[in-house]
């Protein structure tokens, strides 16, 4: 992205793992200037520099201080995303993370400081809310196309390889499994029509993986304006991407068809959106290219992002209030046969 004159807001790339190419990507669409990445591994690194045509910083503190890099996107395990952000802030620069921000609430507050203290953008990667049917849902809710809407019902299910090495198999390094990876996004797009969750409960269990993971999970909220909803997702389950409002007026279905996953500029072209079975029209958006552009602007003009600390705080909260709330009652007995 370009203000008047000024060279494009080069930024460092943090972890190259499969999400880091369309991150890559988007920046480019986005007009964004990928000066460089990192990875702990060597050859990852240097085969992913080449392969998008930016450098290879041998450290993370080398790609901090590159004197062009302006920004990073951080794209490694929840659990490094403090300590990431922290670095970044420290030095000024402006902060992109994906979701979820962090694994707790203390190290998302820890890192909202930093960024507040050090005056610089601070951006997590909840992009759904800006798909183009996302969009519209919200104009339809707002319009009381729907009436009230009392009742959400959202999944997010996308089957993977759970093998030992991969952190997100492991359930130390990622509590709640399919809920915190991915039902999160839903959280953060249901958040933006109906208000933030103001209460959460949930379940989890590991069912089908060998891996030492929840790989099915139910959060269940209550959100500002007072609709209940409940958020499921399956690491083991074909893909799967689907919201349903009820309200008292109308029902609205969103499908995707995520088997285009993970080419996510793709995913407006192949949704369908119903009120009461008849189709809704709305306009294709590139989600990733319009974050990234409006990550920037921020890091430019100083602005609020859309999806800053509070939206992923708040969707993070409920995420952790419903593992809590999981907690097996010891004094629960089974009702005899």
């Amino acid at each position: 992205m370009t203000v008047g004159h000024r060279r494009p807001v080069g930024v460092a790339l943090i972890g190259t793992g499969m999400w880091a190419s369309q991150i890559a990507a988007a920046a480019q669409r986005a007009g964004l200037r990928l000066v460089t990445c990192f990875s702990r591994d060597a050859d990852r690194r240097r085969a992913f520099a080449e392969h998008v045509g930016c450098g290879a910083a041998p450290s993370l503190r080398v790609a901090l201080e590159h004197p062009d890099v302006e920004a990073a996107l951080i794209l490694t395990p929840n659990d490094t995303h403090a300590d990431i952000a922290l670095a970044c802030a420290e030095r000024g620069l402006g902060v992109f993370v994906e979701k979820p921000i962090a694994d707790t609430v203390e190290d998302a507050e820890r890192i909202a400081r930093a960024c507040a203290d050090a005056g610089v953008a601070l951006m997590v990667g909840h992009a759904f809310r800006r798909l183009g049917a996302a969009r519209r849902v919200g104009e339809l809710i707002a319009s009381g196309a729907l009436g009230r809407v009392v009742l959400a019902e959202a999944t997010f299910s996308l089957p993977g390889v759970l093998t030992p090495e991969k952190w997100r198999s492991r359930r130390e390094r990622n509590p709640g499994g399919p809920l915190m990876q991915l039902g999160i996004h839903h959280v953060d797009t249901l958040a933006s029509w109906l208000g933030a969750p103001i209460a959460a409960t949930g379940r989890f269990a590991r069912l089908h993986s060998e891996a030492d993971i929840d790989d099915v999970g139910i959060v269940t909220l209550q959100m500002a304006s007072g609709s209940l909803a409940a958020v499921t997702g399956s690491y083991v389950s074909p893909k799967t991407f689907a919201i349903r409002l009820s309200g008292t007026r109308a029902v609205l279905d969103y499908r995707a068809d995520f088997s285009v996953w993970p080419d996510a500029k793709r995913l407006d072209a192949v949704t369908t959106l119903t009120l009461d079975d008849a189709p809704v029209a709305f306009d294709e958006r590139d989600m990733l290219a319009e974050e990234l552009a409006e990550l920037g602007r921020c890091v430019r003009t100083g602005d609020a992002p859309e999806t800053g600390a509070a939206e992923a705080i708040a969707a993070l909260r409920a995420i952790r209030a419903a593992l809590d709330a999981a907690e097996p009652d010891p004094t629960w007995q089974p009702a005899p046969r």
